[in-house]
């Protein structure tokens, strides 16, 4: 196939997912992800919505003193607080 410049034109090579190889961000470990799961499955049983839950997670909190998605990803302690901290806020009506 030629360009109307008379130029051949080649194939786009595709890129596929070789960015992630060089990725500098490490992979949450299998107990990070669980405790992430635990989490997002306990707000939306809380608020049933996701908009509430997207709300809830990336939203510091005094009484836990900070967003409580990265607290219940650090450690078991953090996902402790942060479920406390669901079980004390009213329940979605």
């Amino acid at each position: 196939m030629s360009t109307p410049q008379g130029r051949e034109a080649r194939p786009v090579a595709r890129r596929g997912m070789a960015f992630r190889r060089n990725s500098r961000i490490a992979l949450p470990t299998p107990e990070q992800s669980r405790r992430q799961a635990s989490v997002v499955q306990s707000a939306w049983r809380h608020f049933g919505e996701p908009g509430p839950v997207i709300a809830f997670l990336n939203t510091p909190h005094a009484v836990v003193e900070g967003q409580p998605l990265h607290l219940a990803i650090e450690s078991d302690e953090g996902l402790a607080r942060v479920e406390a901290l669901l079980k004390q806020m009213t329940p979605r009506t």
